[in-house]
């Protein structure tokens, strides 16, 4: 029996409540180009994962020749001769080409050395196979787009490779450039090599393949031959009704000019010169797109325009305004809206909700009054653009990162385009989004347009850039060599100029020629020859929101769902410290085991001791105070991605200058006094604190490196104030002298050691939570947290706010000493008054996963186990257990943090490279 060389059979995967894949059945035949398409969601990333090893179905079964088989990694998927190019090149740059296809397996001689010449020879070999002219000894990062596109097909084929998956394979490339895969891919085929086609242009589908799959909703829709098929049909099926697929374009009607580019150079992240003395114009009322090769400067011109990097030379004007020198965030109030290339490092926050990446463009009215956001209307706001761009999977509290990279794009769309921009920059607006999505943005850029907006778009879509332009540039080697109108632009032409070839006549009948002998090259190995562009008609009326949209649901409802959802991130957020601390107080119970005592009754004299008596309920409040303020402190540094380590000696610096407004002045109002003492240590924290604040922001220092060493010189200048000039030769110990009566708090009970240092404590954890999560200065510094460029992007301004954020930190932790040193277990500075409350406070804020009201729970957790030693020692275990049950929760921790911290990286790339992680919850 003649089976198929691959089969999926019932293949259902679910991720939570998220059906991907809904019993999914299809067929590859054989030497046939089989297309698979769908919306931004569907589930064609998450078929290709199960297929290429990275993901277990959780029913059905994939066949290969009739033979059941379980793809259990990537590896499994080469020795079936599966092989996948993905749309983002994973080539090293600074290696030749045949390093690259060995990459992982190299050919060695006899003695172990490399063997370079039999690599080449392999490749040399595999070029001439398979069509793809390469030569084994360039450098990859001298090679063009295309001919890295070629390397990575011959090293997707090296692997006796029967089966070739592309994903969105020509989203880089030249019609030209094209039209030479296209015949490659049928010259496979025709001897025997099955390719799977993943692409959002329906042109290049019915171009190129046999065989097409629609999969909408996780559910195969139809497949059928390519042969009879139209894209209006495909699209149909694709989106559930009908698409509008060609565009006519509208005459523009510009006026004043909104931006101007003089005389402009800019240089790439090599330092070479990327824009190479560049003028334009874009006005109100136009559509001014750049075509290009990509990496001839259009990255690095929409930088200089956006303010995302300061050009060496050259000026840029927004509306009369010289902007050339000028933060991002003065651009925007120009009114500037920018739609960037990379969504996951300069587009988006992966980690923060659609409600928050949205409000962070719009921080104003009602979405934020003086600094204070609205959650109301924040999130009445974000469900407003889900619905009406249509991004599915999403509420406004669910993670970005979490979608799919088309719905992501979706959700940048809608912030910048309802800005109510004069000027809309635009890079690569469709790339990666389903059909659907291309009817809606193009309608909406066509409106921004005639609504008075200047609009300057990049692409590499040359039909894309090309239909929706006005005025078309060219840009070659960082230069504008041409320009064209809607009346004289050609695909000809302008793929020439892309080239660097003047367009003149000569050279178009040239191009003609070459472009009929592939097309005929092209009919003659059965390729279709169509129109691909699969674009998007515009319409006069302003767009309407796309189906499946997302209604308003009643407020009760909706606060009754918000609610149930808060509770059910608050739960999962908790899992893993409590593992984490559970897995600590195993092993410590192993240690406890090991030195003869029951670890059971340890642990409940541990935590249960310091609540039976006043002193030990005293002995919690003393640690719960300090510790509850310094970890809200340092959980905002943390969550502004400064990792602050030097909080002890900020807290020893705010202690002692505390103390010495204390015992310095006399005859104060207590009021008066208190708020000096608090004052002078806040101040002094928060100084120390803005030092590594400043060297980072202007130097770039390491963080964690200067803060450990402050921290250490910190200990050093109080031990040798308390040792030297302000010694009290009265104390026993290294102290200063006693401060005066009026600066001391009261004692509510002094049994139980209540007083207003306790209400304070309580007082300020609240405020720092409340700046934290209900601010726009909040907002700005999780947005900085994404160690990415998002907070750039917007509008921020990193450097100040790198020093705003450790003197706050620092404030925070030197208002925590100064209080320490008037609460009812102070009276005087001591140099041993810590045991390591700075550090302390770091494992407070890590178990409480950086969330400021879980740290509330999690200070009193510690302050607990610190007071229960003199329990502990009772059953006979020593006191540093207590130590040893410290380190081992910190271990495990800040082992699951940082875990987490490298799996969200890991998770950003996932769009961009499939096979690095597993997909999103939500797969494209």
């Amino acid at each position: 029996m003649d089976h198929p060389l691959l089969e999926f059979r019932g293949i259902t995967k679910t991720f939570g409540p998220k059906v991907a894949n809904d019993d999914i059945s299809l067929s590859i035949g054989r030497g046939t180009i089989h297309a698979i398409v769908g919306e931004n969601g569907a589930g064609k990333s998450t078929l290709m994962n199960m297929l290429s090893g990275n993901l277990q179905p959780d029913s059905g079964e994939i066949l290969v020749e009739g033979a059941p088989v379980v793809v259990g990694s990537p590896k499994k998927a080469d020795s079936l001769g599966i092989g996948m190019v993905h749309q983002h090149f994973k080539l090293v740059p600074s290696l030749t080409v045949a390093a690259n296809i060995f990459l992982g397996r190299e050919t060695t001689t006899g003695f172990g050395a490399l063997d370079r010449r039999a690599m080449e020879d392999r490749v040399r070999a595999l070029s001439a196979e398979f069509g793809l002219p390469v030569d084994p000894r360039d450098r990859v990062g001298d090679l063009s787009v295309g001919e890295r596109q070629r390397v990575e097909i011959v090293k997707a084929l090296s692997h006796d490779t029967r089966l070739l998956i592309l994903d969105e394979p020509t989203a880089v490339l030249t019609s030209a450039e094209t039209d030479e895969l296209f015949v490659v891919l049928r010259r496979l085929a025709a001897q025997g090599c099955s390719v799977v086609f993943i692409s959002h242009k329906l042109g290049e589908v019915l171009a190129v393949a046999d065989e097409i799959t629609v999969i909408r909703d996780g559910r195969v829709i139809d497949s059928r031959p390519a042969q009879g098929l139209t894209q209006t049909d495909i699209a149909s099926m694709m989106v559930g009704r009908d698409v509008l697929l060609r565009i006519q374009h509208t005459p523009a009607r510009p006026t004043e000019e909104v931006l101007r580019v003089d005389g402009l150079y800019a240089v790439d992240q090599r330092g070479a010169i990327a824009v190479n003395d560049l003028s334009l114009r874009v006005r109100r009322g136009e559509i001014v797109g750049v075509a290009g090769v990509e990496g001839n400067g259009q990255a690095e011109l929409a930088a200089a325009i956006a303010g995302m990097s300061l050009p060496p030379r050259g000026t840029v004007t927004i509306a009369g305004h010289d902007v050339t020198r000028a933060p991002v965030a003065d651009r925007r109030a120009r009114g500037l809206a920018y739609i960037p290339e990379d969504r996951h490092e300069e587009g988006a926050a992966p980690s923060l909700s659609i409600a928050e990446n949205i409000a962070a463009g719009h921080l104003t009215p009602p979405i934020a009054r003086r600094g204070w956001l609205s959650a109301t209307a924040i999130h009445r706001y974000a469900r407003e653009l889900i619905a009406k761009f249509d991004i599915r999977g999403a509420a406004p509290d669910t993670t970005i990162g979490s979608l799919s990279g088309g719905n992501m794009q979706k959700v940048v769309i809608a912030r910048e385009f309802e800005s109510g921009p004069d000027l809309l920059m635009v890079s690569q607006p469709t790339r990666g989004v389903d059909v659907g999505a291309m009817e809606f943005v193009h309608n909406s850029l066509v409106r921004i347009r005639d609504e008075g907006a200047g609009v300057l778009l990049f692409s590499a879509d040359l039909n894309e850039v090309m239909s929706l332009s006005d005025r078309l540039l060219v840009l070659y080697r960082g230069t504008v060599v041409a320009e064209f109108t809607q009346a004289t632009m050609s695909e000809l032409a302008v793929g020439l100029a892309m080239a660097g070839v003047t367009p003149t006549a000569e050279a178009l009948a040239e191009a003609e020629a070459e472009h009929a002998r592939v097309a005929a090259e092209l009919e003659a190995s059965g390729t279709r020859v169509e129109d691909g562009s699969a674009q998007v008609e515009v319409v006069d009326t302003a767009p309407e929101p796309l189906p499946r949209a997302e209604v308003t649901e009643p407020a009760g409802r909706e606060w009754r769902a918000g609610l149930a959802e808060f509770a059910g991130r608050a739960l999962t957020s908790a899992v893993q410290p409590l593992v984490a601390v559970l897995i600590a107080l195993v092993v410590g119970a192993v240690i406890i085991l090991a030195i003869g005592q029951n670890p059971v009754t340890a642990y409940v004299e541990l935590f249960a001791s310091p609540w039976r008596t006043p002193f030990g309920i005293a002995s919690v409040i003393a640690m719960f105070v300090p510790l509850t303020i310094m970890a809200g402190g340092t959980i905002i540094s943390f969550r502004a991605g400064f990792f602050n380590v030097g909080g002890e000696g900020q807290l020893y610096l705010g202690a002692f200058f505390g103390a010495f407004a204390g015992f310095t002045f006399h005859g104060l109002p207590p009021l008066v006094h208190i708020g000096l003492v608090l004052l002078a240590g806040t101040l002094a924290g928060g100084l120390w604190g803005l030092v590594p604040g400043a060297l980072t922001a202007f130097l770039r220092v390491d963080i964690v490196v200067v803060t450990l060493l402050m921290s250490q010189v910190a200990l050093l200048i109080t031990n040798f104030f308390v040792t030297g000039p302000f010694r009290d030769p009265r104390a026993t110990v290294a102290g200063s002298p006693r401060i005066d009566a009026s600066a001391v708090l009261p004692v509510f009970d002094p049994a139980h050691g209540l007083g207003p240092d306790l209400v304070i404590a309580l007082v300020i954890a609240i405020a720092l939570g409340l700046v934290l999560t209900r601010t726009s200065w909040g907002l700005r510094v999780r947005e900085m947290g994404e160690l990415n460029r998002f907070a750039d992007y917007v509008g921020t301004s990193t450097k100040s706010m790198a020093m705003q954020v450790m003197a706050l930190s620092g404030a925070v932790a030197g208002f925590a000493g100064a209080l320490f040193v008037i609460g009812p277990n102070g009276g005087r500075f001591l140099q041993q008054f810590s045991p390591g409350l700075g550090f302390l406070a770091i494992t407070v804020a890590l178990l409480a996963r950086l969330n400021p009201w879980a740290s509330l729970v999690a200070a009193l957790f510690y302050a607990t186990m610190m007071a229960g030693g003199t329990g502990i020692q009772a059953v006979g275990v020593p006191f540093p257990m207590i130590s040893v049950l410290q380190g081992l929760i910190v271990i495990a921790i800040t082992a699951t943090f940082f875990l987490n911290r490298r799996r969200r990286k890991r998770k950003s790339t996932v769009d961009a490279n499939p096979d690095s992680a597993l997909p999103k919850a939500v797969s494209a």
